[in-house]
């Protein structure tokens, strides 16, 4: 989990990141931040620029994640516009209520898209209601274009509104856009050319030095009046490697010392016993695991593989999932896995309740995990596979066209008998295979009487 607004006070080591993010956001509008899962990049946006734009005054600030799910017709469709549209509402009508919200949300989601209505011109309109201020809008996690939506014209559409409405060579919109994304999603972002052109321009959030590592382990225990251990502080730098992505893991170390000081003072024993920076995020996921019995454990298993996206030339990735995905008979189990801190649930703008995994290094470093994923890697790239095409085919006014039929079908119906049942498919998917297989059999039967009269 990223830092906060709220925890402005508590984020530390990034102060040069920030103030050269502040720097841009003078100067330009369109403003992308790269680097490594875990390098702090929402953070930076969310606890260091926003807070330091709020002291200087008229700012209003907004965010999406483009992987936000629209319900319609009962199924989750993954929808950008949707995303966009509900983070500008509330400032795009002001005085209307939640209920209305909601609708202006879908209805201006269409028109985005339609091109009826003009993301510029909802912006000229969030300026006539606050006449004074300047809007940052926060595109989070960016990278779920590619990992949620599935379809290239609704990105390459999504990107074109975003870059042709906002993006000017200098900030003489009364809106900035920093988006922030996983740099290993940079070859994906460059193969079109319109947003390769404005990436040009990005900022990249490097590895934090041993100063800035010091600053968060020791700042936020000093302002309590906590010390280490003599030698401890030290020990950990030693033990943190120099890749970004290792700074959730360190999070999660401070955080287990933090239990376990003695007093006024964080010991190297504790440190011993939580398994240090590397492993203690693992060993308290071993630990989790341990205590669950046999059927919890293969239920723990269909849950997190719901909750992963195998890479393709990069790194696995997490993935928001509903509840109506995972199941509502597995709801309550969620909700013990996120006690214990392994996953996180929300409500996504759909009022629907949602869970993740707690953040990627979680998938990167459990060994449990990566032996679960490594066993069912192709069946879950499958699995993945059939539920976008599922997707499409509830897009598509469940027209039988986009049915599946031949090697597909035949794929689909041996995932659902193989020897995977970990890796299993919602109720919609099921319902998905077995239509293409009545279309497949009345299809097969018209048939017959020609051939038979052939």
């Amino acid at each position: 989990m990223h830092f906060l607004p709220d925890n402005a006070e508590d984020f530390f080591g990034r102060d040069d990141s920030i103030e050269t993010l502040y720097q841009a956001t003078q100067t330009r509008n369109f403003i992308p931040l790269l680097g490594a899962s875990g390098s702090g990049k929402s953070s930076v946006v969310f606890a260091g620029l926003v807070p330091k734009l709020e002291a200087k005054g008229s700012w209003k600030f907004t965010y999406f994640r483009p992987g936000v799910i629209r319900k319609d017709n009962k199924q989750d469709i993954p929808d950008p516009f949707y995303a966009l549209a509900t983070a500008l509402v509330p400032l795009y009508v002001p005085d209307a209520d939640e209920t209305e919200q909601l609708k202006q949300g879908r209805q201006l989601a269409e028109s985005l898209r339609s091109g009826e209505i003009l993301l510029s011109d909802v912006i000229t309109r969030i300026q006539r209601h606050y006449p004074g201020d300047r809007l940052l809008l926060i595109a989070d996690q960016f990278e779920e274009l590619y990992t949620v939506c599935t379809d290239a014209k609704v990105r390459h559409r999504f990107l074109d509104i975003l870059i042709d409405n906002i993006y000017t060579p200098s900030s003489d919109s009364p809106l900035v856009l920093v988006l922030t994304m996983r740099a290993d999603f940079l070859g994906n972002a460059l193969s079109y050319a319109s947003f390769a052109q404005v990436l040009k321009d990005d900022m990249k959030l490097g590895a934090m030095n041993h100063t800035q590592l010091r600053d968060i382990i020791e700042k936020p225990a000093q302002k309590l009046g906590v010390t280490f251990e003599l030698g401890l502080v030290e020990t950990i730098l030693d033990d943190v490697e120099d890749e970004p992505g290792n700074l959730p893991l360190l999070e999660f170390a401070l955080t287990e010392l933090w239990k376990r000081r003695k007093g006024q003072k964080i010991t190297h024993q504790a440190y011993q016993e939580i398994g240090k920076v590397q492993g203690a995020l693992t060993r308290h996921a071993d630990r989790i695991l341990s205590k669950l019995s046999p059927e919890e454990t293969k239920a723990a298993q269909r849950i997190f593989l719901k909750l992963v996206n195998p890479g393709e030339g990069m790194g696995d990735t997490r993935r928001q999932v509903t509840q109506a995905e995972i199941g509502v008979s597995n709801w309550n189990f969620v909700k013990k896995l996120a006690d214990d801190h392994l996953v996180v649930t929300s409500q996504n703008t759909n009022d629907q309740e949602t869970v993740e995994v707690v953040h990627e290094a979680l998938i990167r470093h459990w060994s449990q995990l990566r032996e679960w994923i490594d066993e069912s890697r192709e069946a879950i790239r499958a699995a993945r596979k059939i539920e976008a095409e599922a997707k499409e085919w509830e897009n598509k006014g469940r027209n039988n066209g986009y049915l599946l039929q031949d090697r597909r079908l035949r794929d689909a119906k041996e995932l659902m008998q193989s020897d995977h049942p970990e890796v299993e498919l919602s109720e919609f998917v099921k319902e998905f295979v077995k239509d293409s297989q009545k279309k497949q059999y009345i299809d097969t039967f018209k048939r017959v009487p020609i051939q038979l009269i052939a």
